[in-house]
């Protein structure tokens, strides 16, 4: 529906400013030929067309009757030749618009976490795990907008049918249900709920193997999006890796490992790495499990929870290696070798690793994250700030942070390279606890626009907080790929020693 209104209403904005161009031509060229007849009409019986043209003054006044009428078409086609160019400008810029405003119609979803009916720690993995498979499937379709896993488990215990609810999030849909499962079977109820009407559109109820909860999701998926927007075709569907195991303890496991990793705990993350190698042998060829452990020994590094150093390093890249072999498509490990590549600097196959990302799940916020890292470092600087600032608006605060500092210093930081200071400083104002880009950032701003920093609080702070660092090694963490910003935060880090 919101395509065949895009192109509908494309063709109505073309045909109206090419109406309007040669509504105008004609109108000046209606005048101007009535004109041109009546002053030549005067013409003709003052002055001898016998004599100068050698014709009769009926057969001048037939002929240039004649010439004004084959010249009015000949005039519309060379004014819109000529007009073309102009003609498209605003076509374009109207076009441009109303794509943003379908884009702000997408129906909203929430996905509210399933009951789980055995009321068992396993039997909460697995819901959970299945119904955050449920979100990532539907994020991958382009035509609605769903709500990211970590704001659709904040829903737990929440009643989504209260008022306040509504109010306070706006969703046009919801999808809620339960899950039970016995031995190698699932029993899952599912409806789809209507939050303007208050009613039920759609529910249905499965009785299914376990082994069969791949193509149960697809089904659930593709009824949603039926119900929700009517027939389409969805390409994010037809993965070539769709089912990634026959094993169904190798998804099991792999599912808590994936929920330990989302709790960003020490204990949780080396709880995790027991979990996927247990679905890595339950199931050597089930991409899933290598890509969520590249993802936890990342996450191990990264958080200093690492204890063996280089060796967890070589676990990583190998782990990381193997995922990419047996599924290359898999959002998750697109996005792990994009940041992998980014650490080394290699702005090139950073970019190719997030693009191939975006491309497989363009909702997913830590996707948006490392692909506007990507456009940032290869010199798409606005295509920056958009994905930067959808992914804010996605979930202003990331999993295991308190506030919304760092999606915020990222849009900070690339509105900062785009010269924009006005819009940094504007920003800073709403940034709790700076990181030491920004702070050097802000005070290469202030320089450059001849403010007083010496005086600001944010400046003292900082000098504090960044007492005894190695600017060296904090500035080459930036990963920049232009050298003269590189080279001007030496100078102003030199300047503070």
């Amino acid at each position: 529906m919101s395509n065949l209104k895009l192109v509908s209403s494309f063709l109505k904005i073309r045909f109206h400013n090419i109406g309007s161009l040669l509504l105008k031509t004609a109108t000046t060229y209606a005048v101007g030929g009535f004109a041109a007849i009546q002053l030549s009409s005067i013409v003709v019986d003052n002055v001898s067309t016998e004599e100068v043209l050698g014709l009769t003054p009926e057969s001048f006044m037939q002929l240039l009757f004649i010439a004004v009428l084959i010249g009015f078409p000949i005039v519309l086609i060379s004014t819109f030749i000529y007009k073309r160019k102009s003609l498209n400008a605003p076509i374009e810029e109207s076009y441009s618009e109303l794509i943003k405003d379908i884009s702000s119609q997408k129906p909203k979803i929430g996905i509210m976490p399933f009951e789980n009916l055995n009321n068992d720690n396993d039997g909460a993995f697995l819901v959970d795990g299945i119904v955050e498979d449920l979100i990532t499937e539907l994020s991958m379709v382009k035509e609605i907008s769903v709500a990211t896993r970590k704001t659709c488990f904040g829903f737990r215990g929440k009643d989504y049918t209260s008022e306040a609810f509504k109010q306070e999030w706006g969703f046009d849909y919801v999808v809620s249900g339960s899950i039970r499962s016995s031995d190698d079977r699932l029993r899952i109820s599912v409806e789809l709920s209507d939050m303007d009407h208050d009613e039920v559109i759609w529910s249905s109820k499965y009785d299914k193997v376990k082994a069969d909860i791949f193509d149960l999701q697809d089904e659930i998926v593709i009824k949603v999006i039926t119900s929700v927007i009517g027939e389409i075709e969805i390409t994010s569907l037809k993965r070539a890796h769709r089912k990634p195991t026959e094993d169904m303890t190798s998804y099991e496991y792999t599912l808590k490992g994936r929920a330990l990793n989302q709790k960003f705990e020490k204990e949780a993350n080396d709880e995790a790495l027991i979990m996927l190698d247990a679905a890595i042998e339950a199931d050597a060829l089930n991409p899933l499990p290598h890509s969520w452990k590249a993802c936890t020994l990342g996450q191990r590094m990264f958080m200093g929870w690492d204890e063996q150093g280089s060796d967890t390093m070589s676990t990583f890249l190998e782990t990381l290696s193997k995922a990419n072999e047996l599924d290359d498509s898999n959002w998750n490990t697109n996005r792990i070798l994009a940041e992998a590549h980014l650490t080394l600097n290699d702005f090139e196959k950073l970019k190719i690793y997030a693009s191939k990302a975006y491309k497989a799940n363009p909702s997913n916020p830590h996707v948006l994250s490392i692909y506007g890292d990507a456009l940032l470092r290869n010199n798409e600087v606005e295509n920056a700030i958009k994905i930067f600032e959808k992914m804010y608006e996605l979930e202003p605060i990331v999993a295991s942070d308190t506030n919304s500092d760092r999606p915020l210093q990222a849009i900070f930081f690339a509105y900062y390279l785009n010269n924009d200071f006005d819009k940094c400083l504007e920003i800073f104002n709403e940034i709790e606890d700076f990181n030491i880009r920004t702070w050097i950032s802000l005070l290469d701003i202030y320089k450059k626009t001849k403010r007083d920093h010496l005086s600001e609080n944010w400046y003292e702070l900082g000098v504090k907080k960044f007492t005894d660092i190695n600017w060296k090694n904090e500035i080459k963490s930036f990963h920049l790929n232009n050298k003269e910003i590189k080279d001007n935060f030496k100078n102003i880090a030199a300047s503070l020693a």
